[in-house]
This record gives structure tokens, C-alpha cells and sequence, in this order.
């Protein structure tokens, strides 16, 4: 009997509260049907309006083991002055992991067993904006391993704690930044539990109008170690939509070059060159330019473009586009075609196919295609459809959904 009318008491608290919030959020889940049934992802997503200004939410995501990630959010503003924040943790994960140390620790990675429940890392900012100038300040709180970065740059987060052994509990990283276009200011300090000091900082000036229709970027980063890079970009309007950006990053070791032109007709072209300057004994002795890949893409609409993607070095491209793994195995091209239209209930559907090739080996040299499909079914569900056909045979087709409430 008691129970009962403690489960009634708890359901009126809540029902009273929910009077005076909205309450809302996503079920977004995908899984694989061929070549058998798995749970490939699932994220749930709870949204929790306060009143107009404050949110509260939640984000649980799930594997074929169960909960593996749990994250909390608040956003919220007052007047002028806007907070937001969050804090993670690790539900249920218990792997061994290995842990990477920055090169200057001469430190081995490590083998380190997570235990679960832990906290992983919390976060909170807060910005005040007046007049078109904006201050903020954030604070970073990570606990021991779980400061993810990636370190090769092939695209793949790995367990690297910044602080030298012994300092393996905590790491905290603060974040003032400052901007009043077209400058803009953005300092670390880093604490390894052992006081806070100077980590890195950037400044950087944005479409700065010259003549001529040029407008001009640039960028400065330096660490505690000293330069890091100098980048600059100009933008050349030329005529009937036409423009030309041209970018180049100088570093201690190496430079890059970017070339883009634009094109604001019937849709947008866009030819992006990756590679590096060679120099001699200083950066405006320039001898020639080493090319790593290009990119041609032709936008037709918001969502419909052509794309075409090749790779002369494939590890160099990759490794200069951070955090993206473009190929498999000897694939060095692909072409990728999307495109969209009107869906159910006022919606848009979306989809895209990629062709990937490699130098021989088959037919043409293909290798693999790809297919992803999201259409809406009803005015707040959309079903998704992912399908991928190898030449060895292989096919993976993963069907799914988002259901917003």
C-alpha cells in the first residue's frame, strides 16, 4: 500500500511539473539487416524546456552491449550573458584502452583498464555579447583517460592524456576567447594539477575588405614552445558570380596550399587543390608545389551535387584533412552523386551514391558502393536506409529511423 502511494505521489510531482515545462526529443537508431541482424547504433535524445530561455537535455547512446555513453546539457541565457554546459559519463564500458602521452613525456602508451560507472569530462561556457563584441570564457574538466584526441591524423580518437606521468588524475583546460569582427583572440591555460600556465593561443582577422573585391584572412597560432603556423587566404570576386580563393599555411616544417575557385551562377563550382609549397632557404623562395590530391564539386541546389574526390598520396591527404578517413585498401578516387527532393508532410528527402575505384585489380578498377537514403515517412519520422556493395562480394544493407517528439 505504500508503495502504491508512493508511485501516485511521484507521478503527480511530476505531472505538476511538466505543467510548467515542454518536454521533447529524438530516437534516432540504425540497424543491420544483412548479412545479419545487429543493433549498429542508437542515440535517444531528451529535451527539457524550462521556460524560454533555460534547456535542459539528455543523451543516452546504445550498442549491441547496451549503454556505452550518457551525457547531460544546459543552455540557457540572461539578457546579454548566455551559459551553456555539460557533463559525460561511461555507463558500462570495461576495456582495456591504451593511453598515449605527448611526444616531449618520453613516455610509452600505457595499458589502462576503465572501470565503469566513471565520469568522463564536464564543461561549462558562458559568453556576454554587446554591440557585435562577444567575451567568453570556458572551462574543461576531463578525468583520467578520457581526453580523446586524434594523434595520427587518420581520423581515429585515441585515449591521450596531455600531462606527463605522475599527473594522471585530472586535466583542465580554460578557454578565453574574445571577438569584435574582424579580430578575433583565443588563449589556453592548461592544469595539470600542478598550477595553471600558457598553452596555446590564435589570433585571426576575417574577411577583411581590400580593393578590387578582395577580401583577406589570417591567422597566427603559437604555443608555449614557441610558432605554430601563419595561414593566409585571399578571396578575388571576379565577374558573372566567379570568385578565387587562394589559402596558404606556413608552418615550421612544411607549407600548404589551397586554390578554390567559386562559382555563384546556376549552382556552384568548386576546385579545391591539396598539397605543399616547396621552398628554399626562405618562404618566398618558392620552387615548386607538391600536390597531394584534388576535389571538384558542383553544387546544384542546397542539397544536390556532384562530387569528385582523387587522391595522388593517399596517406598525405588524409593526413592533412584531420579527422577524415577518406578510402579502404588501394582505393585512391571516388565520384558521389546526391541529390534531394520533396518528401511526406512538407519534409525533404535526402540521399547520395559513391563510386570508389582503385588502380586495377577489377573491373574498371571499382571497388565499392555506397548508398545512404533518409526520407520522411511522417511529419516528425524519417526512415533511413544505408546500403554498401563490394566486387569481393561483400554486401551490408543497415536500415533505421528518427523519431523527434
Amino acid at each position: 500500500m505504500r508503495g502504491i502511494i508512493g508511485i501516485v505521489l511521484t507521478s503527480l510531482v511530476c505531472l505538476s511539473f511538466l505543467a510548467f515545462a515542454q518536454f521533447g526529443g529524438e530516437w534516432k537508431a540504425m540497424l543491420q539487416v544483412v548479412p545479419s541482424v545487429a543493433l549498429e547504433a542508437c542515440t535517444l535524445t531528451l529535451k527539457y524546456d524550462v521556460d524560454s530561455s533555460w534547456t535542459i537535455s539528455s543523451v543516452s547512446e546504445f550498442d549491441v552491449t547496451g549503454l556505452i555513453d550518457q551525457r547531460f546539457g544546459l543552455a540557457g541565457s540572461f539578457g546579454p550573458l548566455s551559459v551553456t554546459g555539460g557533463i559525460s559519463f561511461n555507463p558500462s564500458i570495461q576495456e582495456t584502452v591504451e593511453v598515449y602521452y605527448p611526444d616531449a613525456c618520453g613516455v610509452p602508451p600505457v595499458s589502462f583498464t576503465l572501470v565503469a560507472p566513471a565520469y568522463k569530462e564536464a564543461w561549462i561556457k558562458t559568453a556576454f555579447i554587446l554591440a557585435g563584441a562577444e567575451l567568453a570564457l570556458e572551462f574543461h574538466h576531463w578525468a583520467y583517460p578520457y581526453h580523446l584526441q586524434d594523434i595520427d591524423n587518420d581520423g581515429e580518437l585515441e585515449y591521450y592524456w596531455p600531462c606527463c606521468p605522475p599527473q594522471t588524475e585530472t586535466y583542465t583546460l580554460f578557454t578565453l576567447s574574445g571577438k569584435l569582427p574582424p579580430l578575433s583572440l583565443t588563449i589556453n591555460l592548461a592544469d595539470c594539477c600542478t598550477g595553471i600556465s600558457f598553452q596555446d593561443a590564435i589570433i585571426a582577422l576575417t574577411d577583411v575588405p581590400l580593393c578590387c573585391g578582395l577580401t583577406y584572412d589570417a591567422a597566427l597560432y603559437f604555443t608555449k614552445a614557441g610558432f605554430g603556423y601563419f595561414e593566409t587566404a585571399i578571396e578575388l570576386g571576379l565577374c558573372c558570380g566567379l570568385s578565387l580563393e587562394v589559402a596558404t599555411r606556413f608552418t615550421v616544417d612544411h607549407k600548404e596550399v589551397r586554390v578554390t575557385p567559386k562559382w555563384n551562377g546556376m549552382g556552384q563550382a568548386c576546385f579545391v587543390v591539396y598539397g605543399n609549397v616547396l621552398t628554399g632557404n626562405s618562404v618566398l623562395d618558392i620552387q615548386g608545389l607538391e600536390l597531394y590530391g584534388y576535389k571538384l564539386r558542383c553544387d546544384l541546389s542546397a542539397c544536390s551535387y556532384v562530387e569528385l574526390m582523387h587522391a595522388f598520396d593517399v596517406d598525405k591527404l588524409e593526413a592533412l584533412l584531420k579527422n577524415v578517413k577518406l578510402f579502404e585498401g588501394d582505393e585512391f578516387e571516388y565520384w558521389k552523386l546526391g541529390f534531394c527532393g520533396p518528401g511526406c508532410c512538407g519534409g525533404t528527402y535526402t540521399s547520395d551514391v559513391s563510386i570508389y575505384f582503385q588502380p586495377s585489380g577489377s573491373l574498371f578498377g571499382l571497388t565499392r558502393i555506397l548508398g545512404n537514403i533518409s526520407a520522411p515517412i511522417m511529419a516528425n519520422f524519417d526512415l533511413l536506409l544505408s546500403l554498401s556493395v563490394s566486387i569481393t562480394g561483400g554486401t551490408e544493407l543497415a536500415v533505421g529511423w528518427s523519431f523527434r517528439f
